[in-house]
């Protein structure tokens, strides 16, 4: 047999082995069923990048002392997006009226909040309840929506205390802080 028909031949017959062999792996099993459905979890539905307002408290308050206090949160968001129409021009808002047993050193809320979304969107606005845990100077915010535009999805924002107006005592209590967030506002359903 001449050189290059061997060559030709050894090709082939190193082709088709390769193939056979892909096959019986097909057939085993191998490759469909690294292939396999896993659980996606939560997927991000809506996502603002940027959050940032401000926040009173009614009474003030103090460093040390942990009275009833109620709070009404402000903000702005920008950077808004959805998973099946992309980005949202313009700026939305987020407002949320919350209470709980606070001072300066440990800021933990319950209460309801309302997104309402870049009028570019089209969608109504988001209702829940939420909580907000403070840990390490972050105020962790997670909730769920219960009516309106994506009701059923998890809330969650996370951000930072960025100044006040009061110093934390009792003659001057602090009244007010301003926020910004330090992860984006989501809206995420478990797909799983």
């Amino acid at each position: 047999m001449r050189p290059a028909a061997r060559r030709a031949r050894t090709a082939l017959v190193t082709t088709v082995a390769a193939g056979a062999g892909l096959a019986g792996l097909l057939g085993m099993g191998g490759v469909a069923q690294a292939a396999a459905h896993a659980p996606n979890g939560y997927v991000t539905i809506d996502s603002c990048t940027g959050v940032a307002g401000k926040i009173t408290f009614s009474p003030g308050m103090v460093k040390f002392k942990k009275p009833l206090i109620h709070a009404v949160l402000t903000g702005t968001t920008s950077g808004c997006a959805n998973i099946f129409n992309g980005p949202e021009s313009g700026t939305g808002t987020l407002t949320a009226v919350m209470s709980g047993h606070a001072n300066l050193s440990a800021q933990n809320f319950s209460g309801t909040f309302t997104i309402n979304w870049p009028a570019s969107s089209g969608f109504n606005p988001s209702n829940g309840n939420l909580t907000v845990t403070e840990a390490n100077g972050l105020e962790n915010v997670s909730g769920t929506v219960t009516s309106g535009f994506d009701t059923g999805t998890a809330f969650a924002l996370q951000y930072v205390v960025t100044g006040q107006t009061g110093r934390g005592t009792a003659a001057h209590p602090v009244t007010a802080e301003t926020y910004t967030n330090t992860q984006p506002l989501t809206l995420s359903r478990n797909e799983g």
